[in-house]
This record gives structure tokens, C-alpha cells and sequence, in this order.
């Protein structure tokens, strides 16, 4: 009987493969992938390629993992200078093995070219932030005095009347995720502040962004149980969100890109919000942060009045009557 066209491609892939197995294994693997990819659309394999056909998947298995392995060695007793470095180089290699996806920014409003794609931002990398978490304490006791005062949270989204109505994934006017802002819209909320009188000064040696007439937004953040907060955007990428818990159930967490930490009061999360995020509370208890955001460290003072100049542009323009 003769063979299959079919049955002949798979057979003279094998035998390429074979060829290659022991001199060159990524050839024998294109090969050995080559006739698998086959395998899967041809209408009928006889037994003894069947055979050829898992001894080849079980040699791309095998050298797959040695390739693995090589490449986990090749970092194991190097060390860039600086942190910085360590993580470029590992999340490099965690991409290169399919480990990690590539979350690019993707700012809702102004992209600053450029700018590391970096996820979160470490702690340890900033001077002011050990004197600032030291002040958790005093900070969460303002919050809790106000809350059991009956604070005035209001749903973080909220539609605009001057605006065409956009659903935020249902969190539009829902109490599920709202907020009591210290600082809004560039200026400080006067009768909520005074009430938070130690908040405010820690703040004081926070390098806040000042963003046209944006920032700084200081607010304290609150979840209800088992709240969701879908994937999203921030609107720019030349600043960066900080998280300080200050009520954080078991289980709660915030994922930035491939990377989910969970809150630990009194420890900042930072990180670039114009990546996509999501975060959630699972637990039966209100989840609390103080939430506040700083200027990209790379960024010079000049580039900095220059965006906010931009968005002063943006904010202060009305059209123009007709002629």
C-alpha cells in the first residue's frame, strides 16, 4: 500500500529533525515542530509516526528545558550595579522565557516619552519615605475619627453633567469605592484638611506633582467588601501613585501589570499608574489607604513646568464664539 502524500511531509520532517537531533537542536526542533504542527491537520497518522511523532515532542520537551535552565544559570551569580538593573534584567529574561507579559503605558491622556516601563517603584528608592510611613499611626487615627464622625466619602466615579454619560464598569456614583479628598484638584480642601491637621504635615515633605490645575489630588481611598476595581489606565505617565495602608483586611490586593502585591498598612505602594491595574478587596471588612501622587523622579524641573504647562493649556481652554 502506498503512503500518503501526508504521511510523506511527516515522515521527511522527522527525518530532518533526526538528522539534526545530535548536532544542532534548535534545527531539530524547527524540524520536529514543523511535522507536529502537520500532525495536527492531517486527516489520518499511521501508528508508526504516531511514535516518530512523540519521541520528537518529547525531545522539543526535553531541550526546552535544558535551554530553560541555561538560561536561568546565565544570571545566577551576576549582579548589575544598582537595583534598577537587577530588575531590568530579570524581568527580561522572565519575558524571554514567556514567563512575563509586556505591559506597555498607555496614559488615557498625555504620554511622556521615554520613561522606564517600570511597574511598581521600590520604596528603598526614595528618602522621604521611612518618615512618612512612620507617621501611619497619627495618620490612621485622623481617618478613623473621621469616619466614625460619618466622613463625607463620595463615589470616587462620578458622572458629569457637562459631559456625556460614560460607564466606569457600574463603579459610576457606586459606594462601592469612594473617596475624601485632602487635596483636589491642585487645592487643598480647606475643612477636611483642617480636620487632618497631622496628614497634612507629613505630607509636607512628599514631592507632590502640580499639574496644571489637576494635582496634587490627595484623598483617602476607601473599598467596601468584596469591591472590585476593573483593569484601567491612569491619564499620564509622568507621575506616579502611592498607596499608604492605613486599613487593609487579609486578601486585599492591587495588581500593576504582571506584578499583584497585597497592602500592608503602614508599607507605601508606588507605582505607574498608566500601566493597566486592577484592585480588589475579598474581605468581609473596609479596606482604607491614603492615596497621593509624585512627580516621575527622571523628570527635570523644566519638563516638569512643561507639563504642567500643557495641562494648564487644556484646562483653561474654552471655545471660541462664532465670528
Amino acid at each position: 500500500m502506498s503512503t500518503a502524500p501526508g504521511q510523506t511531509n511527516l515522515a521527511a520532517l522527522l527525518d530532518r529533525g533526526d538528522a539534526f537531533a545530535a548536532i544542532d537542536a534548535r534545527a531539530a526542533m524547527s524540524f520536529y515542530q514543523a511535522a507536529l504542527q502537520g500532525a495536527r491537520a492531517a486527516p489520518y497518522v499511521d501508528p508508526q509516526t504516531v511514535a516518530r511523532l512523540r519521541g520528537a515532542q518529547e525531545f522539543i520537551e526535553r531541550r526546552a528545558n535544558e535551554f530553560q535552565h541555561s538560561l536561568d544559570k546565565a544570571l545566577a551569580d551576576f549582579e548589575a550595579e544598582g537595583a534598577g538593573g537587577n530588575i531590568r534584567l530579570t524581568h527580561a529574561l522572565e519575558m524571554l522565557k514567556g514567563e512575563r507579559e509586556i505591559y506597555p503605558q498607555q496614559p488615557s491622556v498625555l504620554y511622556h516619552p521615554y520613561l522606564a516601563q517600570r511597574q511598581f517603584f521600590e520604596r528603598g528608592e526614595f528618602g522621604w519615605v521611612e518618615e512618612l510611613e512612620a507617621a501611619t499611626p497619627a495618620i490612621r487615627d485622623e481617618i478613623v475619627a473621621l469616619a466614625n464622625e460619618g466622613a463625607d466619602f463620595h463615589p470616587y466615579v462620578q458622572d458629569d453633567p457637562a459631559r456625556p454619560k460614560r460607564d466606569f464598569h457600574g463603579l459610576n456614583n457606586n459606594p462601592d469605592w469612594t473617596a475624601l479628598y485632602l487635596w483636589k484638584d491642585g487645592a487643598l480642601v480647606d475643612e477636611n484638611a483642617r480636620r487632618c491637621p497631622r496628614t497634612v504635615e507629613a505630607l509636607g515633605k512628599v514631592p507632590m506633582s502640580n499639574i496644571g490645575m489637576r494635582t496634587p489630588a490627595v484623598l483617602f481611598s476607601k473599598l467596601e467588601p468584596g469591591a472590585h476595581i476593573p483593569p484601567h489606565h491612569g491619564m499620564l505617565n509622568c507621575r506616579l501613585i502611592c498607596h499608604l495602608p492605613l486599613i487593609v483586611p487579609d486578601g486585599c490586593w492591587l495588581r500593576v501589570g504582571n506584578e499583584t502585591r497585597q497592602w500592608e498598612e503602614g508599607k507605601l505602594l508606588i507605582f505607574d499608574d498608566s500601566i493597566e491595574h486592577e484592585a480588589k478587596n475579598p474581605s468581609g471588612e473596609i479596606r482604607i489607604i491614603l492615596l497621593f501622587d509624585i512627580w516621575r523622579p527622571e523628570l527635570s524641573e523644566a519638563e516638569r513646568h512643561g507639563i504642567s504647562a500643557i495641562f494648564d493649556a487644556i484646562d483653561t481652554f474654552q471655545t471660541l464664539p462664532d465670528a
